[in-house]
Formats: structure tokens, sequence, C-alpha cells
């Protein structure tokens, strides 16, 4: 576990400093996530209304997951990538 956090840790290192090296990059970037998230927001809203509080409710959790499991993060990081690419 240990040698795959600190692989973790030279991967996000590199992002880091590709997102941080302009702040014109970072700003965009968190535009793109909000618009991310607002488009799944709309697609859930629409099928599935009753179910509407899982839209902030699975967010917020998983974020807190995220905040202390790295591995976690990393993993939720690719599949949202691979679902970009995908669909």
């Amino acid at each position: 576990m240990a040698g795959m956090e600190k692989t973790l840790d030279d991967w996000y290192g590199k992002i880091q400093k590709q997102l941080t090296g302009k702040i014109s990059n970072f700003v965009a970037f968190l535009f793109f996530l909000f618009a991310l998230g607002a488009l799944i927001m709309l697609m859930v809203m629409q099928k599935y209304p009753q179910q509407a509080f899982l839209v902030i409710l699975g967010p917020a959790v998983a974020g807190i997951i995220a905040y202390y499991n790295r591995i976690f993060a990393t993993i939720v990081f690719f599949g949202v990538v691979i679902l970009i690419f995908f669909f």
C-alpha cells in the first residue's frame, strides 16, 4: 500500500504542477468540473425526480471519503475521466 501511495503522490505532484502553473488553467478546470456536475444533476433530476436528494448527498459523502482516502479519490477520478470519453 505504501508503494502505491508514493506513486499516487508522484502523479498528484505532476498534476498539481500542471494545474497550478497557470491560474487560468486551474480556474478553467474548476468551471469544467462545475459544468459536468450540473449536467449530471440535470440528467438525474429528469430521470429520477424521487431520488433528487442523492444529487447532493452522493457527492458530499464521496467527497468526505475522498478527503480521507487518496486511493478512492484516484479511482473515482479515473472513472469519471473514462465516463467522459465513452459517453
